[in-house]
């Protein structure tokens, strides 16, 4: 009544088929769950590699600054004034460093907690795996016994072990990322025992550091003592040092004393040898001059008989002094006066000679000299006149414009006067070349030179890079007015300025073909170039 129909035989095979259809299907459900289970353990696996890492850069961070420590550590060594201070930074980093350990030891207890439960995991799917093994074998089994009873289907058979191969290799792989998150577990447990290692020896580091600084502070209390104890023997050395002093500086005053006293004692003996001297002199001179007015008398000899006559009264002095007074009239006897007074009359002849000859000379001379100075300043002002004439000229041509003048400094000496160069270029105010620039000062005293050149030309001119500081179109100018002098003197230019080197007739230059070797090269620019060309070297 329902629309079922029932009837034939019950077929073992076809049921046996669908078993094996359910069972495939379970097991592709348990694969992707598997693969799903797998996936999310590489991400977690991943996750945890980040945070090792980070927990890798927090520890060389760590060592970082516990290397810092030390090299503070080492500088507090060097300065003892500068320990404490020092002490206490690397305390307050060692604090540090002792947290930061601490988290790393806590983010690395987590590691491992996140690590065993990664473990139980992935035992678990092994466990699934497993269990999918078994029902993979029962599974073959049953399709080899119905292949053996039917070879009817034998179609369908074949498209279950595709299915079944399919899900061998789904097998494989599983067990490949199995294999390879346990290799990828090893190496988490590597580099976390590597970790701690390293946790280890920041720690032992730490520990290290600890000691220095321990040490460093018993040094520096040491050195804190010491320093006192030497600071109580300077002040005592101080105090001894200020008494010598003051016993110095009162033995100094007394010596000082004693060499005014000397000094004063050696002034009156030198004094007193002096007087002694000058007497000894004096009794010297007088012997001399008695002997010479008493005809070889010697006053040592009579002074005995002197001082044995009677006592000289008023008589006897006016006597002695009448007659001194017409010895001294006489003067001395001179036998040879009539010779010396020849003598005298030659040479007085001879320089009033001199004399008249001297006059006549510096007459002549001063003659000379003021018709020198005649043609000196006739000459100078001719050629101030010329030079200043021609320069006004050039030097609009130089500079395409302004004007320049020479000016006598002082008109009304013209042989003690000065030239002062008045210019004033295009644009700009009449002044003192001092005021130009350099460029603008090289200019106006190539003008001047041009100038007194023209006035009177010389068959040689020699310029020694004097275009240097003028720019291309100065340079031009320069060029022109040099070739517009070239008919009557030969100008020899040394120059590194290539449109001068590009204007001449002849070029001149040394080469250096071989090492210290110098060779002399000259290119001739111009062909037609005339006699008396210029050349640059």
């Amino acid at each position: 009544p329902d629309g079922r129909l029932v009837g034939g035989a019950a077929d073992a095979v076809a049921a046996g088929m669908l078993e094996q259809h359910r069972e495939i299907r379970e097991l592709n459900e348990a694969v992707v769950e598997l693969s799903r289970r797998v996936e999310e353990g590489t991400t977690l696996v991943q996750g945890l590699k980040g945070r090792i890492e980070g927990l890798q850069t927090s520890l060389e961070r760590a060592r970082q600054q516990a290397y810092q420590a030390e090299l503070a550590h080492a500088t507090t060594e060097k300065d003892l004034r500068r320990t404490e201070e020092q002490t206490l930074v690397s305390s307050r980093r060692l604090a540090s460093h002792e947290t930061e350990l601490r988290d790393v030891e806590d983010k690395l207890a987590e590691a491992s907690e996140e690590e065993a439960d990664v473990k139980a995991q992935l035992d678990d799917v092994r466990d699934e795996l497993m269990t999918s093994k078994e029902g993979l074998d029962v599974a073959e089994a049953a399709v080899s016994s119905c292949l053996e009873r039917v070879a009817a289907q034998q179609a369908l058979v074949t498209e279950q072990k595709v299915r079944a191969a399919r899900a061998r290799e789904q097998a494989s792989g599983l067990r490949t990322t199995v294999a390879r998150l346990a290799r990828s577990v090893d190496e988490l447990a590597v580099r976390i025992r590597r970790l701690q290692d390293e946790l280890l020896e920041g720690a032992r580091a730490a520990g290290q550091s600890g000691g220095v600084l321990f040490a460093a502070r018993d040094r520096l209390s040491t050195a804190v003592a010491y320093a006192r104890q030497r600071e109580q023997e300077m002040t005592e050395a101080r105090r001894r040092f200020e008494e010598a002093r003051s016993a110095l500086g009162e033995r100094e005053a007394r010596l000082r004393e004693l060499r005014a006293r000397v000094s004063k004692l050696s002034e009156g003996r030198t004094q007193r040898e002096i007087q002694v001297q000058k007497l000894k002199l004096a009794l010297e001179h007088l012997l001399e001059g008695v002997r010479e007015k008493f005809r070889g008398l010697d006053l040592r000899r009579v002074i005995g008989d002197y001082h044995a006559l009677p006592a000289v009264d008023e008589a006897h002095r006016a006597r002695a002094s009448e007659l001194q007074g017409l010895l001294d009239r006489m003067g001395p006897v001179n036998l040879d006066a009539v010779k010396e007074y020849e003598e005298t009359e030659k040479r007085f002849t001879f320089y009033a000679t001199q004399r008249a000859d001297l006059e006549a000379a510096l007459a002549d001379l001063a003659k000379a000299i003021e018709q020198m100075d005649r043609q000196s300043r006739k000459l100078f002002k001719e050629t101030f006149e010329s030079v200043n004439v021609k320069f006004q000229a050039i030097f609009p041509r130089m500079f395409r414009g302004g004007e320049a003048r020479l000016q006598l400094t002082n008109p009304d000496d013209l042989l003690e006067t000065g030239v002062e160069i008045l210019a004033q270029p295009p644009g700009k105010k009449l002044g003192n070349i001092e005021l130009m620039s350099g460029g603008e000062k090289a200019l106006t005293a190539v003008s001047l030179i041009f100038a007194m050149f023209q006035h009177r030309p010389s068959p040689f001119c020699v310029l020694d890079e004097v275009d240097a500081p003028l720019d291309e179109a100065n340079v031009a100018r320069y060029n022109e007015a040099i070739r517009s002098m070239t008919d009557k003197s030969q100008f020899i230019l040394i120059t590194h300025i290539k449109r001068t080197m590009q204007s001449v007739d002849v070029l001149y230059g040394v080469t250096m073909q071989e090492p210290g070797v110098s060779k002399l090269v000259s290119v001739k620019i111009n062909d037609a170039a005339p006699r008396g060309a210029s050349a640059v070297a």
